[in-house]
């Protein structure tokens, strides 16, 4: 988009400073004093800020990139002030789909891409005037990083958390790559949108389901919005039940069943398998519609998990001639193949209470199967009634309420042989293999004799050969398996001919410890040193995207708690806070996307406005984790706001705080100190990243200063260390100019709850009924005074077209 014509009806307001000249000049000068290195064992308290790095793509940064980023900026920088050793370091999660689907469409190297997407990154985001650590700068697809996520792997490997072996996988037919669930939710590639399909693949797994009890630890222990929490214990499923293991007549074969109410075994009155069950093979010479089995088993696989468990019409197909007998009551139950029972969730088979569970119900009543209550409660000849209650037509059981039934039965199957109490979880061993060039290669030989031998670590890394060749073979092998020169080797352990693994590592790989390597990035002998491990601890504050919460951070759970449990990382969780951004959305409320025609680069707003103006209109127009509407209106408001602090130069009176202005300063200050960021942590109700409050307040002050007509030396001192961390560019250059030395040295203020009071009251300023603001109004001031100020804090020049103030409670700007 032209950003001559998205800010055609914008007023013009020229800034009275050179706006590039001034930022390139303090750019370099950070750059030049190393002015935001982290110092290791520092007697400074730490604190580590981190948002998720960037996938450098050839298009460069995204609006998206600066709602992300300029918070935890803002921080970083606030931290710094309020005298802490700060971490923030920024690098590239280099490795994936994009660039190698890039190289495929134009013959490029996909390391050459690379490089030269960083660069246009790195140049962006210097303007940006981000207060990045470059020192430690890493990128995931750099040898001497991938080194210690192959050495991490193989530590995988030598616990046992690691295998290889056949299984259903998600396929994506377009990418010709194996998904994990978390890369193809809602049965779509997370990479091409397509549908994806099931296959049947060697695949390595990671056991993260053996995690699952840690990472459900994990969830508990961050502090995160609960929101987030129940998404990721939604995905991770924790089920408390008990094993029942139903007899085949006839046969020495059973169906294990995992079950949540093994108090309704009593109303069980058919079975149901998923498709690909095992079992329905080994009894196919007994079944007599064979050929109706098998034609619902082809259907059945072309179908997503999610397709299947989503679709109101239940099907099936019963297994004629097969029978289950009831372990509790030896009752004969018919048996079907249906495709809303799961392979992947328990034993991949339900005994079915069409009583007492919805999906049980609307198969029987399709299939005219008996349903049986065996909980009072509800009506269940009308719908099936889930909620707990007293035992009824059950046996021992009867008279007993739920939670009793439930114990009574597990005790019972133990005690007969034929079940237990078991604790179950939904999700499953990660598929961590593709088929795919651009990845990290498996330090792995398969050998004939010898089996799958991990690489000695001593050889690592493991370098990804060069290839001119990218596409899977036809059989859906990846690129690698045609470099037969590099494929073909010696078996480390018999010296017998063997193969390297052709497959590389998911793109979530490298990103699932990162955060450790920036401690120490550059250590060739271990993948952090202890030392620093110990020094730096969790990382304080963590942000990102939403959509990464059922992903990244799972991934990022699990590999943390295994190189904690063995001894790795001294401390139990990877991050103490997790805050998630929302989405930047055009005008009309649409996602911008770069794929799109209604994605604004950023470049253009830092060459037309400058990047000061940007990091506050950016601030200004939406809180954090909200999703943002961007709009160019007000923009120019805030360069004016920036015109009347450099005016205040030529304004200055006196050194010390001034009686007038002394409550307004320290209201001033508080504000920003309380709402940037919540030192004191802690799991409970946040109160900060109130970015867009804290400009409002200072455009409030900027006004109050305007209209007296001047400002003490060290108000205004105060005043430019708290834009600072908003603007750092145009405050460090007046700075410099006033007071002589570097901003940066100086601490935040402070303030003094006894000087907040004054004549004046504080009240919400809204936009069209929206909150958007918070004023200080002298008590009882009159309307036209306090409409004057609302518009001030809006960064609105003109007239609002209505404003309805009640008198020291409220005012609403109305603007069409």
């Amino acid at each position: 988009m032209d950003i001559d014509d998205m800010t055609s009806g914008i007023k013009n307001v020229k800034p009275r400073w050179d706006v590039q000249a001034v930022e390139a000049k303090w750019q370099r000068i950070w750059d030049e004093r190393g002015a935001f290195r982290a110092v290791d064992f520092s007697s400074k308290p730490k604190f580590y800020v981190l948002s998720e790095f960037f996938g450098p793509s050839g298009k460069g940064i995204h609006l998206g990139h600066v709602k992300c980023f300029t918070p935890t900026e803002i921080v970083a920088r606030y931290m710094r002030f309020k005298g802490y050793n700060v971490l923030y370091p920024v690098g590239w999660d280099a490795f994936g789909l994009p660039t190698e689907n890039y190289a495929l469409k134009t013959g490029r190297q996909p390391d050459e891409v690379t490089r030269d997407n960083i660069a246009i990154f790195t140049r962006q985001l210097r303007r940006m005037g981000f207060s990045f650590d470059w020192s430690r700068e890493i990128s995931t697809a750099d040898p001497g990083y991938y080194r210690w996520t192959q050495w991490i792997f193989l530590k995988l490997l030598e616990k046992g958390l690691a295998y290889k072996t056949k299984g259903e996988v998600n396929f994506c037919p377009s990418c010709q790559t194996v998904l994990s669930n978390e890369d193809s939710q809602g049965g779509i590639c997370d990479r091409c949108h397509s549908p994806v399909a099931k296959a049947t693949r060697d695949v390595w797994y990671l056991r993260m389901r053996d995690y699952s009890e840690k990472i459900l630890e994990a969830v508990e222990a961050i502090d995160m919005k609960d929101g987030y929490k129940e998404a990721q214990r939604n995905w991770v499923g924790r089920s408390a039940g008990a094993v029942a293991e139903f007899g085949i007549e006839g046969s020495e074969e059973s169906i294990r069943v995992f079950t949540t109410r093994p108090d309704t075994i009593y109303g069980a009155t058919f079975m149901v398998l998923a498709p690909e069950h095992g079992l329905v093979a080994k009894l196919m010479d007994r079944i007599a519609n064979r050929d109706e089995v098998l034609e619902y088993q082809r259907l059945a696989a072309g179908k997503s998990g999610i397709e299947k468990q989503e679709s109101a019409d239940k099907t099936g197909v019963a297994l004629e001639g097969v029978s289950a007998i009831n372990p509790v009551n030896g009752a004969r139950l018919p048996v079907f193949i249906a495709d809303y029972v799961l392979a992947s969730y328990g034993f991949g088979a339900v005994m079915a209470v069409p009583a007492h569970d919805g999906r049980d119900f609307d198969f029987a009543k399709k299939y005219g199967l008996p349903i049986i209550e065996v909980i009072s409660g509800g009506d269940v000849a009308h719908e099936a009634y889930e909620g707990d209650g007293t035992l009824v037509n059950s046996g021992m059981l009867n008279g007993m309420r739920t939670a009793a039934a439930k114990e009574a039965m597990t005790e019972h199957l133990r005690k007969m042989g034929r079940g237990e109490a078991r604790i179950n979880y939904r999700m499953q061993d990660w598929p961590f293999n593709r088929q795919r060039y651009w990845g990290e290669p498996f330090p792995i030989v398969s050998c004939p004799k010898c089996g799958h031998v991990p690489l000695d670590e001593a050889l690592l890394p493991l370098v990804l050969p060069k290839t001119g060749d990218f596409s899977p073979d036809p059989q859906g092998n990846g690129p690698l398996s045609k470099l037969t020169d590099w494929i073909r080797c010696a078996c480390p352990v018999c010296g017998g001919p063997a193969k390297r693994e052709s497959d590389t590592m998911p793109n979530w790989a490298g990103s699932s410890w990162y955060w450790l390597r920036f401690l120490d990035p550059e250590n060739s002998e271990s993948f952090v040193s202890r030392e620093k491990l110990e020094y730096w601890g969790a990382v304080d504050l963590y942000t990102g995207g939403t959509e990464h919460v059922t992903r990244h951070m799972l991934y990022a759970f699990f590999w943390h708690s295994f190189l904690f449990d063995m001894g790795a990382a001294p401390h139990k969780l990877p991050f103490s806070r997790r805050m998630c951004n929302g989405l930047i959305l055009d005008e009309a409320g649409r996602k911008m996307s770069k794929s799109s025609e209604n994605a604004i680069d950023p470049v253009l707003v830092i060459d037309r406005f400058g990047a000061d103006v940007f990091r506050l209109h950016m601030m200004f127009i939406g809180e954090y984790e909200q999703n943002t509407a961007w709009t160019f209106k007000g923009i120019t408001g805030i360069t004016g706001f920036l015109n009347r602090v450099f005016d205040m130069q030529g304004m200055i009176e006196g050194d010390g705080v001034s009686p007038k202005h002394e409550s307004l300063l320290h209201r001033l200050v508080k504000k920003a100190d309380t709402g940037i960021y919540d030192i004191g942590g802690g799991k409970k109700e946040h109160n900060d990243f109130k970015f867009n409050t804290i400009i409002a307040s200072m455009m409030e002050f900027a006004n109050e200063i305007r209209g007296d007509g001047y400002i003490t030396k060290e108000e205004y001192r105060q005043f430019l260390i708290v834009l600072n961390v908003f603007a750092p560019h145009l405050t460090s250059e007046i700075y410099e100019a006033v007071f002589g030395g570097d901003i940066m040295d100086q601490a935040f203020p402070s303030y003094d709850e006894g000087k907040l009071v004054g004549s004046s009251v504080e009240i919400p300023v809204q936009l069209n009924g929206r909150l958007k603001a918070l004023i200080s109004v002298e008590r009882d001031e009159g309307q036209d005074s306090v409409e004057r100020k609302a518009l001030a804090a809006l960064g609105i020049d003109g007239p609002a077209d209505k404003a309805i103030y009640v008198k020291n409670k409220i005012i609403n700007i109305i603007k069409r």
